[in-house]
């Protein structure tokens, strides 16, 4: 008889867990002073900033792109030339390597202008800490 009330009480706990769950999901709920990098969210901002000269050429998925290959570049290991860093020139040449590459020419103030953006948006969503030394 114990075992089953101890099941029951199990179970129990976990239909509350999982409705607790659910409820804190519809609310949209986010711990505070938690930064998430969501990539539409950032192509979304990037894309409503650009200026008129840039956006008349760039798609929303030539942001998303440019997005995309910074990221692979920020993964890649270190080569002796240092850590990468976001918003670099060197972050920029790969880029604009990788588009080559898959047929695409975007102008250096077009990569640039993408990656200033997102550092805007990286400061918005408060991903972005102090300066290191």
């Amino acid at each position: 008889m114990g075992s089953v009330l101890l099941i029951v009480a199990f179970a129990a706990l976990l239909v509350a867990f999982g409705i607790g769950m659910l409820a804190q999901r519809r609310r949209g709920h986010v711990d505070d002073g938690v930064a998430i990098y969501g990539v539409d969210d950032a192509v979304v901002y990037i894309w409503e900033r650009l200026p008129e000269s840039i956006a008349a050429t760039t798609g929303r998925s030539d942001v998303r792109r440019i997005l995309e290959w910074e990221m692979r570049y920020l993964q890649r290991p270190s080569r002796g030339d240092g850590p990468a860093v976001v918003g670099s020139i060197a972050d920029a040449e790969f880029i604009q390597e990788r588009a080559y590459e898959a047929g695409q020419a975007y102008e250096p103030d077009v990569i640039f202008a993408v990656l200033d953006l997102q550092a805007d948006y990286l400061l918005a969503i408060g991903a972005i800490g102090d300066a290191a030394e």
